[in-house]
């Protein structure tokens, strides 16, 4: 019989506590779930009141993995949801993890959790944060990352924007900056502007093209993230991947110093003696007094970096992909029905999802959240 855990007055029935899910370093479900509940201060913070995509992984990184935004079946009538529309107007329901109760409820399903850059009081579309997902094309790594993260730091700093930065968890550096409510399609063309104006300044390091085979050795800027259908991983979420690893918020002095991809990885065993020292470094994120206005026009990119070269907005760059597949860990670690859409079929790992027959209802739009690189 399973174990029952109460927490704070919910009874959750937990299972199979002892199977390993990332087999490089032996971690099991329960340490897992343990890592989970130690980080559940920072993590809620960041997941409140954002309409949730989870990517499944409940037999590890080797086993079926799939995205799903639709409550999964079983969920309890006590886990929040929220109506989000869609497509052409059609609208569907999205878990909100907003208390602990929630947070380890989802963490028996074994899954990363996706936001979007938008809370659901501020509407739909609405987002109070940019985001911008430096993704290394092999040979590439995040090392290669550091010095475009640097230059859309400074970027952002001229138009009187601040940048927080975390890690992947994968092989990319993600950039996260707290804006006033602002129309997802504005944050994007923004996003999309600054992503062009770095393959300018930075041609030999920045890729103008999504297409990983087309661009190795150089980082691809994605900007895709900011469309108000995208997702991206959570900080201080644990992700797919044979080691136990965590998307980790940094210090600037961390990124500029990163000299190997080691100095840039880290493990749900490496966090709490991070918040110890550091606490949440992306809590600016979450004050309103931080945010800062999108500047209007072109921002002082003509000023900057960009070598004074007009660009312009209707060339895309013939790579810039605004509707393409999210930004893949789809595309770069097996995509397709694995990482992407599951249309109601079996779950493989079905005894992780409580009451749930393991099958998503709804699949069609599973494959929307993105899977952060």
């Amino acid at each position: 019989m399973s174990p029952i855990a109460e927490v704070e007055g919910r009874r959750i029935a937990l299972k199979n506590l002892d199977k390993v899910i990332h087999p490089a370093t032996g971690t099991t479900k329960g340490e897992l779930l343990h890592y989970l509940a130690s980080a559940a201060d920072p993590l809620l913070g960041h997941l409140r009141g954002r309409p949730l995509a989870f990517l499944r992984y409940p037999d590890g990184p080797d086993g079926q993995k799939f995205f799903t935004k639709n409550p999964p079946p079983g969920t309890p009538s006590w886990v929040t949801t929220a109506e989000v529309t869609r497509h052409e107007g059609e609208t569907a329901r999205q878990v909100l993890v907003q208390d602990l109760p929630s947070l380890m409820w989802a963490a028996n399903l074994v899954v990363e959790f996706h936001a979007p850059m938008w809370r659901d009081d501020l509407g739909v579309g609405i987002a109070d944060r940019l985001v911008f997902d430096l993704d290394p094309g092999p040979p590439a790594t995040i090392v290669d990352c550091r010095a475009v993260a640097v230059w859309l730091r400074e970027r952002l700093r001229a138009d009187g924007l601040t940048a927080y930065a975390k890690t992947s968890g994968s092989k990319g550096l993600h950039l996260l900056v707290p804006v006033e409510p602002t129309a997802s399609r504005r944050t994007t063309a923004y996003a999309r502007r600054l992503a062009q104006e770095a393959a300018v300044a930075l041609p030999d390091l920045v890729a103008r093209k999504m297409t990983r085979s087309l661009r190795p050795g150089k980082v691809y800027v994605d900007f895709s993230q900011n469309a108000a259908a995208k997702t991206t991983a959570a900080p201080y979420t644990p992700r797919a991947r044979p080691e136990p690893a965590v998307s980790t918020p940094v210090t600037w002095e961390e990124v500029e110093e990163c000299r190997t991809p080691e100095a840039l990885s880290f493990l749900i065993d490496d966090i709490p003696g991070r918040l110890d020292r550091h606490g949440d470094l992306l809590a600016p994120l979450l004050d309103p007094a931080r945010a800062r206005p999108l500047p209007t026009g072109g921002g002082r990119g003509a000023d900057f970096g960009g070598g004074g070269e007009e660009i312009d907005d209707e060339d895309s760059g013939e790579g810039w992909d605004e509707n393409g597949a999210d930004s893949g860990e789809g595309n770069e670690e097996g995509g397709g029905a694995e990482s992407g859409e599951n249309s109601g079929g079996e779950n493989s790992g079905g005894d992780d999802n409580g009451e749930a027959s393991g099958k998503d209802s709804g699949g069609k739009d599973s494959g929307e959240g993105a899977a952060g690189r």
